[in-house]
């Protein structure tokens, strides 16, 4: 089990890595992160949905999937807008806003508004009787919050100021919060003895959360020495680089717990069989949407 789910874990965070490479050159546009952030985030959605399925919070996939792929253009309507009506001659002599990355935020979170206005107006309409209608809304708005929403801090990292645009912050994003995951996993397998939160799940240890906030703390430093030394480009310093690992690799492991919540109180242990060694694509992503608006903040913030 730990083999298979470190040979996907390599494989996949290698995919990302030539997806962000080859989608540089089509900057701001990225369409291949288009289509990956689509199939994931549908594919999380799905799993979600049918998760909630097993509850009395019955989602709608149809405003689930059609909400998400609406938040997918507002984050990128900004980019594309503002590449349209700026001429490459200008472009470069315009001054960078380190708070261009919360103002964007805008145009999601207004999209998010109105999915769950129109969730509510098309529940109206098909409203027959008393019982379903609330649980459906309420499904509906948690799957669009939770990967919908929280993806959204996943998505705008792309578009962050700096040499490879947002590749490096999306690189430290991943390595430590899947550093932490795959660590907090792998040292509780080894020395696992006391259990961090058996109500919520039952495996996971205290021996493996400490264990995974120094294997995410180990991969912000080796990001951080590789960007730094081998592709010589600006990044966190080493304290920074440190912290970063912190609060992000402890928000994966909560964000672990968090979705481990959700599967316990369906009575499923994974959200599907989809990945290999590690369950459903949601399973896979349930670290970074917690850990994502974390690094997004440590970014504007302490980022070089």
């Amino acid at each position: 089990m730990l083999g298979t789910r470190l040979v996907m874990g390599f494989a996949m965070a290698g995919a990302i890595l030539l997806v962000l490479w080859l989608d540089e050159r089509f900057a701001p546009w990225f369409p291949i992160w288009f289509v990956l952030a689509t199939v994931v985030l549908w594919s999380s959605a799905l799993e979600l949905v049918g998760l909630l399925n097993a509850t009395g919070a019955r989602a709608s996939s149809n405003a689930v999937l059609g909400g998400i792929l609406a938040l997918l253009f507002a984050n990128w309507a900004p980019h594309v807008s503002h590449a349209l009506q700026t001429s490459d001659r200008l472009a470069g002599r315009l001054p960078y806003d380190p708070l261009a990355p919360v103002s964007v935020l805008g145009w999601p979170l207004l999209v998010f508004v109105g999915v769950v206005m129109a969730t509510f107006l098309a529940q109206g309409v098909q409203f027959q009787r008393p019982g379903a209608t609330l649980t459906t809304i309420a499904g509906t708005v948690l799957a669009l919050t939770y990967v919908g929403l929280l993806g959204t801090f996943i998505v705008q990292l792309r578009w962050f100021d700096g040499p490879y645009h947002g590749i490096p912050p999306l690189v430290f994003l991943i390595a430590t919060a899947k550093g932490a995951d795959t660590g907090a996993y792998t040292f509780g397998r080894i020395a696992g003895r006391r259990k961090l939160w058996p109500r919520l799940s039952p495996n996971k240890t205290v021996e493996g959360a400490v264990g995974g906030m120094f294997s995410g703390v180990a991969a912000a430093l080796i990001v951080a020495a590789v960007a730094r030394d081998l592709v010589k480009i600006p990044t966190l310093g080493w304290a920074t680089a440190a912290g970063f690992g912190l609060v992000v690799g402890f928000s994966a492991q909560l964000g672990d717990l968090m979705e481990s919540m959700i599967k316990r109180d369906c009575s499923r242990k994974d959200a599907s069989a989809a990945v290999p060694g590690f369950g459903g694509v949601l399973d896979v992503l349930d670290s970074l949407l917690f850990a994502a608006p974390i690094a997004f903040a440590y970014w504007i913030w302490l980022g070089p």
